[in-house]
């Protein structure tokens, strides 16, 4: 299959950046996929540094190799409460992006459910009853029970919440 890849079909769904396989993670009820290719590790708790005025959707930092690793609270992000409610212990899934920028973030998340295979025909189209801003972050449905969002992580990692972070490191 050749073309652009991140163009929308005639159903409405994004393809996926690969016909690979996603990550899948739960925040509150709900059932998220990461793209592997995007997908760099996955760190067991960790206590975070607070940044004072951040947004409320990054949960803090943390030292990873001796790199400063800001972490995102997916469900924040997401504009879900999480099911730990700031309680227990969130895994970590640093994920980057493939090209361009190549920003790096950690997103906080409530589980790991395991990998699932991205369907030969391509994932579904986002539901329309989906807030609209929320649809920009979704690349698709992998239509399992319950359905999987796979996130298309370029785009969450340039989601408007985190606009004053870029301000922040563009004037230091």
């Amino acid at each position: 299959m050749s073309g652009s890849e991140q163009q929308p079909d005639a159903s409405g769904a994004r393809e996926a950046n690969s016909r690979g396989r996603c990550m899948c993670v739960s925040v509150s009820t709900a059932s998220y996929g990461l793209p592997l290719e995007n997908v760099q590790e996955v760190i067991g708790p960790k206590p975070l540094t607070r940044v004072f005025h951040a947004p409320s959707a990054l949960a803090g930092i943390i030292n990873l190799r001796g790199e400063v690793l800001p972490v995102l609270d997916l469900g924040r992000l997401l504009g879900v409460e999480s099911e730990r409610n700031g309680q227990g212990e969130a895994r970590i899934v640093v994920v980057r992006e493939p090209a361009g920028a190549k920003r790096r973030a950690g997103l906080s998340v409530d589980a790991l459910l395991g990998l699932l295979d991205v369907p030969a025909d391509g994932l579904t189209a986002a539901p329309s009853s989906l807030h609209a801003s929320l649809r920009s972050l979704v690349l698709g449905v992998i239509p399992t029970t319950p359905p999987c969002a796979v996130l298309d992580i370029t785009s969450l990692l340039a989601a408007p919440e985190l606009a004053s972070l870029a301000g922040a490191a563009a004037g230091s």
